[in-house]
């Protein structure tokens, strides 16, 4: 009986492990269970819910105190009347107007996009498209630039526009740039909008292989409130992987002499590739450098790089 109570104990111990195993098993299914996860989502909905009835309640409440608040009976009138008639214009006219403008502006973003795609494969066509690129230019337009189509021309100058891109953001004068950043941009080849959710987009920027970056795309993009253009609610650059740090344009050492000591010091300094860097960025900012993307630079790039124009804020629709 002693052997036979001495040797309980281990057979328990050893099937201890096992039992905790089961366990362990149990709840990794019961994580993965599709019932809870969707009971789960559906009482965090319900959560969302009671948390926006309550900031509506506590908003009807601010609104009763301040109306009650008011000098005189008349007043009090008026501003419920007002009340209500703007309440009403906003579920009537506004909310309305809003959904069939977004369905124009993603109409229009299509045949933008369309048209965009084939300005930038004129920008970047080489000699073998030559024909193809003067066969779209009208017979006046040939006469009035001197523009000849001889088959034994050489078509050596039909290659992409050099610098296009880089001419173009220079032009613009939107952004600030040091001699470094032109030196790295003379490597941008294309720049591409991607549209997201509307109104929020991605812009890209691809370049050829080069002695400062790692990775040939580099992007920034831009979230809205979802249908409000207005409504910015963050941006996000990518991280910029340099090939080395000393091709870092954003970054500056300089070197201090203290008692015949050398002291490195690195500082921030003044370069476009500063808008990938959204850390404690300013939204109102950001929300210009959206539109000028969006509104402005890719709408009149051609007339950019030619410097015939340069971004002027839009006053009457700011004040809109």
């Amino acid at each position: 009986m002693a052997e036979n109570e001495n040797q309980k104990p281990l057979e328990e111990e050893k099937a201890t492990p096992e039992e905790n195993n089961e366990n362990t098993n149990k709840e990794e299914t019961k994580e993965e269970n599709p019932i809870e996860k969707k009971e789960e989502e559906k009482l965090n909905e319900e959560n969302k819910k009671e948390e926006e009835k309550e900031d509506e309640d506590d908003s009807q409440k601010k609104l009763t105190k301040s109306i009650n608040e008011l000098p005189s009976e008349s007043i009090k009138a008026k501003s419920i009347i007002l009340y209500d008639l703007n309440e009403d214009m906003k579920s009537q006219y506004l909310d309305k107007y809003k959904s069939e403008r977004t369905a124009i502006e993603l109409k229009e973003l299509d045949n933008f996009l369309n048209y965009f795609n084939k300005i930038r494969d004129i920008i970047n066509s080489s000699s073998d498209k030559k024909e193809s690129i003067i066969s779209l230019i009208s017979d006046q337009n040939k006469e009035k630039y001197s523009i000849k189509e001889e088959n034994g021309e050489d078509k050596s100058e039909f290659e992409p526009i050099k610098n296009f891109w880089l001419t173009s953001l220079i032009n613009a004068k939107f952004f600030e740039f040091n001699e470094n950043d032109k030196k790295i941009l003379e490597h941008l080849i294309d720049i591409k909008y991607i549209p997201l959710t509307f109104p929020s987009f991605k812009i890209e920027f691809i370049f050829d292989e080069n002695e400062y970056l790692e990775e040939n795309v580099i992007y920034k993009t831009y979230y809205f409130h979802e249908n409000d253009k207005d409504f910015m609610e963050k941006t996000e650059g990518c991280e910029i992987k340099w090939k080395d740090a000393d091709k870092n344009p954003t970054m500056k050492t300089i070197i201090k002499h203290k008692k015949k000591k050398k002291e490195y010091i690195t500082k921030k300094v003044k370069s476009f590739f500063n808008i990938f860097d959204t850390k404690d960025n300013n939204l109102d900012k950001e929300l210009v450098e959206a539109n000028f993307f969006r509104n402005d630079f890719l709408e009149n790039m051609l007339e950019y790089y030619l410097n015939i124009m340069e971004f002027k804020f839009n006053e009457e629709e700011d004040d809109d």
